[in-house]
């Protein structure tokens, strides 16, 4: 009975995206020869297959399929019969076009929506109440509970009793001056070693920097006692040097990923800039850096999610809970209330969310410099 149900589920997936495309072609092509009556007629055929099919119950998955067939046939009737009646060559190579085009962002957006699905179901999650969470977990919040997000701000306080993180913004203060220490120092640093093998010669640059790229293979874990013990003898352990202060020395892939990008910005520059007399650094500092923000946007995104998310660090050399960051605050804030799962996922949205308000403002030029690095001219 379970394969039966397994079949006609995926039955009804393949009936619903093949609807989809085909009626998503069917309007894109009645939206260039704007035809509006053809418009009308498929949008309509929309909302009658989409109503029907959202309000079906999941144990019969059949349902939407006595709509779709209907639906579609007639909006295909109107359209062939209206809109296709003549057909040059150029018109069949873009409708082949598009054809391609919505099945690549119907198979896109099929990922974005598997993706999300996770952090959909955290948020919400968070807005139900405690009783719902495990007794119907794929269920909408019914009532919506919004008190959850103002409780977090006031668990802490109440838990830590002694301690005053100021309704959590102690916590979120020295994440922050963690990130900002260890971004900056990460962006120096690395691009200044980026620029040394790739701009500058000195003897052995080749075999450091394939030592340099030999450390990538080197689990943390084999570090982490030795760094431990160096910051103990430095009397930095229950400090927040330990988390920015090795970002002073470069890491091997972002070092990596910044000379790449320095190797593909033209040898030209350097030389009038050294006709009018700039040394080194002034090249380094004012000529190249500002050609390589692409470049320095993407490995800053990736060392901010590092820092902010970052529980390794302070769980092994953070002791004193005012010390703590964003992320051991919520382990403390999961041991302490253990069966406040709707606060404990309402905590964790509001830390993950300027994760992905950065995300998503800044994609753009995310993507660029991971797309650009290596490129020639």
């Amino acid at each position: 009975m379970r394969s039966l149900d397994g079949i006609l589920f995926l039955v009804t997936t393949a009936a619903c995206y093949g609807t989809a495309w085909a009626w998503a072609a069917m309007l894109v092509e009645a939206c260039r020869r704007r035809h509006s009556m053809a418009i009308g007629v498929l949008a309509a055929a929309g909302a009658a297959t989409l109503v029907p099919a959202c309000t079906a119950p999941l144990a019969y998955p059949a349902r939407p399929l006595l709509f779709l067939p209907i639906a579609l046939a007639a909006a295909a009737w109107h359209f062939f019969g209206t809109v296709r009646t003549s057909e040059t060559w150029r018109e069949r190579k873009v409708r082949r076009e598009d054809a391609r085009q919505l099945t690549l962002h119907l198979v896109l957006l099929t990922g974005c929506a598997f993706f999300s699905l996770p952090y959909v179901w955290m948020v919400l999650t968070s807005l139900k109440p405690d009783e719902m969470i495990f007794k119907n977990p794929t269920s909408l919040p019914d009532p919506v509970v919004w008190k959850n997000y103002p409780r977090t701000f006031q668990f802490l306080e109440l838990a830590l009793g002694h301690i005053r993180t100021s309704f959590g913004g102690l916590f979120v203060m020295n994440t922050l001056e963690v990130t900002f220490l260890s971004l900056t120092a990460m962006v120096l640093s690395s691009s200044m070693v980026a620029y040394a093998f790739a701009r500058l010669r000195w003897p052995g640059r080749d075999i450091l920097f394939a030592v340099l790229l030999g450390t990538m293979m080197l689990p943390g874990a084999v570090t982490m006692i030795p760094r431990f013990l160096i910051f103990k003898e430095l009397g930095w352990v229950d400090t927040l040097l330990p988390l920015w202060v090795p970002s002073l020395f470069a890491n091997a892939f972002d070092v990596f990923l910044l000379r790449q990008f320095f190797l593909t910005i033209p040898t030209d520059l350097e030389d009038a800039a050294r006709i009018d007399g700039c040394n080194p650094f002034t090249i380094y500092w004012r000529i190249l850096m500002p050609l390589i923000r692409p470049a320095l946007a993407a490995v800053a995104i990736l060392h901010f999610l590092g820092a902010w998310n970052d529980f390794m660090g302070p769980l092994i050399y953070i002791s004193s809970p005012e010390r703590m960051t964003g992320s051991y605050a919520l382990r403390l804030f999961q041991s302490a209330g253990s069966g406040e799962w709707a606060m404990l996922l309402a905590a964790a949205t509001l830390w993950t969310l300027p994760v992905v308000l950065l995300f998503f403002f800044a994609q753009r030029a995310f993507i660029e410099g991971i797309a650009l690095t290596g490129m020639k001219n």
